[in-house]
């Protein structure tokens, strides 16, 4: 199956439903008239030309994520590049089909629109005269499993025989589906459809990326990773500072002990130039010179606060 539509009601106008649908992706409200319809087969779990194969749990993943996704030319990132939008999704198995392992043959269909306008008149012109035909997915999975020995990392090459048995990889664990493209070559026999897998990266390799490249692309995933990173840094600067502005405090509580002649203005600016570090030293320094550590506490100390029937606290 290489047509990216599969019947001649299919290809143009939408029906009411479909514009329910496709109204959910837009800021104005389209009409029949503003947009051309069509379908496209995205994937299926058949082992294509590079030895891989999705399992029927990462079709239902991608079935899913692929909704709202765009469809732009040979995975192009430039946004000029973008020609339609997916509004719905099926996952569909061929009873009367087998895959080469004797798999159940199932297969991923997606419904897409473009808006009909001067400039896609030749796509349009293109999909309907079958110049456009196959299709290629970006996605991102965690495993690649091998047919050989089960496991997601290990040596063996897919393609290459082990034993008298050709080895290929099961793709599963589907993370995120990002766009399909239309493209001149198709690795997969069946769907006509060429993949493109990135792996998450690592909060080492993604801070890695923020220093070495211009610009950087996150899946869903990674942006998690770096919005919880930032989060846990937010937190340790605020501990950090609460930290910070008590040694202050100390500090100017000695120096107004050992140095009233210094004025607070003066002492501010000093402190605000001091590194953590430097202000641990400074108040060590201080204490040493009044002989204790003088506490932060206000002369209007309650009772609740208080831990003796004293009255240490009114004492300097």
């Amino acid at each position: 199956m290489i047509k990216c539509y599969q019947s001649k009601n299919e290809i143009g106008m939408p029906s009411d439903e479909d514009m329910k649908l496709i109204n959910k992706h837009t800021l104005k409200t389209l009409t029949k008239d503003d947009v051309f319809c069509f379908s496209v087969v995205l994937c299926d779990n058949d082992i294509d030309r590079d030895f891989e194969r999705f399992d029927v749990n990462a079709l239902k993943t991608l079935e899913k994520l692929f909704i709202g996704k765009t469809g732009i030319h040979n995975h192009s990132m430039k946004s000029e590049d973008q020609n339609s939008r997916t509004y719905k999704t099926q996952l569909i198995t061929d009873a009367t089909r087998k895959t080469c392992d004797g798999l159940p043959y199932t297969y991923l269909k997606a419904w897409c629109y473009t808006v009909r306008s001067e400039k896609n008149e030749s796509l349009i012109r293109d999909i309907e005269s079958g110049i456009k035909k196959e299709v290629s997915i970006s996605c991102a999975s965690d495993n690649h499993i091998c047919s050989i020995c089960g496991e997601s990392h290990c040596n063996h090459i897919a393609g290459r025989k082990y034993n008298g048995k050709r080895c290929y990889k099961t793709i599963s664990g589907i993370t995120d589906a990002y766009e399909w493209s239309f493209v001149a070559v198709p690795a997969q026999r069946n769907a006509g459809v060429t993949k493109s897998f990135k792996k998450e990266k690592s909060m080492e390799n993604i801070l890695k990326s923020f220093k070495e490249e211009k610009s950087v692309t996150l899946n869903e995933n990674e942006l998690k990773k770096v919005s919880d990173y930032i989060e846990g840094l937010e937190k340790k600067s605020a501990d950090g500072e609460k930290y910070r502005l008590s040694l202050c405090a100390k500090i100017k509580s000695g120096f107004a002990v050992s140095f009233p002649e210094i004025k607070e203005d003066c002492i501010n600016e000093m402190l605000v130039c001091l590194s953590t570090d430097n202000l641990e030293n400074l108040n060590k320094a201080v204490s040493k010179k009044t002989g204790t550590i003088i506490p932060v506490t206000s002369q209007f100390y309650t009772e609740e606060k208080r831990t003796d029937n004293s009255d240490s606290q009114f004492k300097f």
